[in-house]
């Protein structure tokens, strides 16, 4: 649990020289990378009246979801592709998180009253992963990039608990709080594989938490004594920045940091009644999920440290997306991908039937890597450092290794400049 990387996925041990370098460059130059944004509807399979996307994979290629009314198909969607079933002869409760390039896909069996955890892929199918002993539920939550480390939660004789699963060691329970009734749960894993996030039951109620195995289970505390709950939703990359929902006369979003503790997030609307986070990007700064305000709607938001939070419609038509508009609503952002750019949820499509739907902004400027608002030499420098010391954000491909195809995707990001006008 402890080392997410395997030592074989770095094959470069010293900083390249001048001339490795510059042929990295002529290799890469001619090619650049260009997308324009967009907004579609995921559509339905067999004529059905109701589909919705709920994850999408860290580089924003492939959306996991479910369609059906009664008895749902679990069914991935890419651009290219549209929506397909991954399990025709199967139904599932739940759907869960989602790998690179789509290779694993979470969810929920249907049981017996109860709902069995599963991963799934296109060689095994969809296997249960089992339940903690005395336990007959199991949840399959969420997933590490290589597919290979999965959190959720299970019933257990102490009551249902939080659980890490791996080939390896099979489900591992995580434990709870001191102090409250026995309850626990496990939302969402850093990509990094070292911090998991969720809840548990303290002594003063339900309590957002990140479990490291250094720490085990710690607190992370609520945004109003009067009102104590809070849950974390979803976590940065290598784990620094906890977003998730607490109560405070309403559900409200939160974004925590060990330096700021947990802050509340605000945004552009006048009264917000409530709110709730379910997403974030890889380096936290992207928070998407659905805000309510007072005697008005609700709907999608998307948050960012420079504009707060505001309704994902407005953040569309910025970009010049169109699409979207003839949509009756965009209810909720589900997901987000890695860098940010790509969004995933759930709204009611034209025709008024529930539908999910993908949107994308358009290219960032990932080249700018040390963040200073320009593109240079400095920038393949603070790359190539980061990328020797194996740091998560080095991982350009978003695939769980860091290797030379990472540094010839940053290289060529680098020429190009897509997304740094």
């Amino acid at each position: 649990m402890n080392e997410y990387f395997r030592q074989e996925d770095v094959r470069v041990t010293r900083s390249p020289g001048i001339a490795v370098l510059c042929g990295l460059l002529l290799a890469v130059a001619a090619h650049t990378l260009s997308a324009q944004p967009y907004f579609v509807g995921t559509g339905t399979l067999n004529g059905g009246a109701r589909s919705s996307a709920v994850d999408i994979s860290p580089e924003g290629l492939v959306v996991s979801g479910d369609t059906g009314l009664f008895g749902k198909k679990v069914t991935l969607w890419t651009l290219d592709g549209g929506l397909r079933s991954i399990m025709p002869r199967e139904v599932a409760d739940t759907v869960g998180g989602i790998s690179s390039r789509g290779r694993v896909v979470l969810g929920g069996f249907p049981g017996n009253g109860t709902t069995l955890a599963f991963r799934w892929t296109e060689e095994t199918g969809a296997v249960h992963l089992g339940e903690l002993p005395g336990g007959d539920r199991s949840g399959a939550i969420d997933v590490s990039p290589r597919g290979d480390i999965i959190v959720g939660n299970s019933d257990s004789e102490e009551g249902p608990q939080a659980v890490i699963w791996t080939a390896d060691a099979g489900m591992v329970p995580l434990g709870d709080l001191p102090g409250g009734s026995f309850r626990s749960g496990a939302n969402a894993i850093s990509a990094d594989g070292l911090v998991i996030v969720g809840h548990g039951r303290s002594s003063e109620g339900t309590e957002a938490v990140r479990w490291t195995a250094e720490t085990g289970m710690v607190g992370l505390g609520a945004l109003s004594d009067e009102y104590f709950q809070s849950s974390a939703k979803a976590v940065s990359a290598d784990g620094s920045v906890v977003v998730g929902t607490s109560q405070s006369r309403g559900p409200r979003v939160f974004r925590w940091t060990e330096e700021t503790g947990m802050v509340r997030l605000s945004g552009t609307f006048e009264q917000e009644r409530w709110s709730r986070a379910y997403g974030t990007s890889w380096d936290g700064n992207v928070i998407v999920g659905q805000v309510a305000i007072e005697q008005g709607p609700f709907g999608a938001f998307y948050w960012t440290p420079e504009g707060g939070m505001r309704w994902l419609t407005d953040v569309l038509a910025e970009h010049g997306i169109e699409d979207h508009q003839d949509w009756r609503h965009i209810s909720v952002a589900y997901a987000v991908s890695a860098d940010g750019r790509t969004i995933v949820g759930y709204g009611t499509n034209p025709e008024g039937d529930g539908e999910g739907w993908v949107a994308y902004l358009g290219p960032g400027c990932r080249a700018d890597f040390d963040d200073n608002g320009t593109v240079d030499a400095e920038d393949v420098a603070a790359y190539i450092t980061a990328w020797l010391n194996r740091s998560i954000f080095t991982d350009w491909d978003y695939d769980g290794s860091i290797n030379t195809r990472d540094l010839l995707g940053f290289l060529n990001e680098w020429v190009a400049k897509p997304g740094c006008e």
